[in-house]
């Protein structure tokens, strides 16, 4: 049989992705089998494992590509932006619209499903601190203009980020998405309350 040529290789890989996404985003993790990929994608057993070696090996691919998304658009959207205050207030847009992320529950169930295993415990704690780097970098430039006063931008990052992250428990409420991005906002008029020069 003849090796599939680099980029039809890379056209299976995305074609098994966006099934396996399908599945866990209907079924959830636990429900969604290798076999429920196997059947909806049309792929052999062999092929599947021939990019992914497990079927956990294939979820963590799903929610790397996942916050890979999350920062280009953060990317995109902060570069048209002129202040490190309105930049914020995006973050907070940000972060409240991806609770809407589909693959959402999923992630919560495989999450929750893994705490024996310390290394894919650590990954999935890298992955959820992605986005640090990109508040710490506002609240440095804020900083740096004299938007905001002089303070550890570490610890006024893991504030921002435990406040943003935290707000994810609204997703369970029954709020609009405009319920929860003005409470997203009032989060960030709050943090803004204590870092804004006097």
């Amino acid at each position: 049989m003849a090796r599939k040529r680099p980029e039809e290789a890379e056209q299976t890989r995305k074609h098994i992705l966006a099934t396996a996404k399908e599945l866990f985003v209907q079924k959830g993790y636990s429900a969604t089998s290798i076999d429920d990929i196997r059947v909806n994608s049309g792929m052999s057993k062999g092929s599947i494992y021939y990019h992914f070696k497990s079927k956990e090996s294939l979820f963590l691919k799903l929610l790397d590509e996942n916050m890979q998304e999350w920062i280009d658009q953060w990317t995109k959207l902060s570069a048209s932006l002129s202040s490190e205050t309105e930049r914020l207030y995006a973050l907070a847009d940000h972060f409240a619209l991806d609770l809407q992320n589909p693959l959402m529950k999923a992630a919560e169930e495989f999450s929750g499903s893994q705490t024996a295993d310390p290394d894919i415990l650590n990954y999935l704690l890298t992955l959820a601190k992605t986005p640090h780097q990109h508040v710490k970098n506002v609240l440095q430039a804020g900083m740096d203009k004299g938007e905001f006063k002089k303070d550890d931008p570490e610890q006024l990052t893991f504030i921002v980020m435990g406040t943003l992250g935290g707000l994810s428990a609204t997703y369970y409420e029954n709020y609009s998405m405009d319920q929860l991005i003005a409470i997203h906002r009032k989060a960030i008029d709050t943090i803004l309350n204590g870092i804004r020069p006097d």
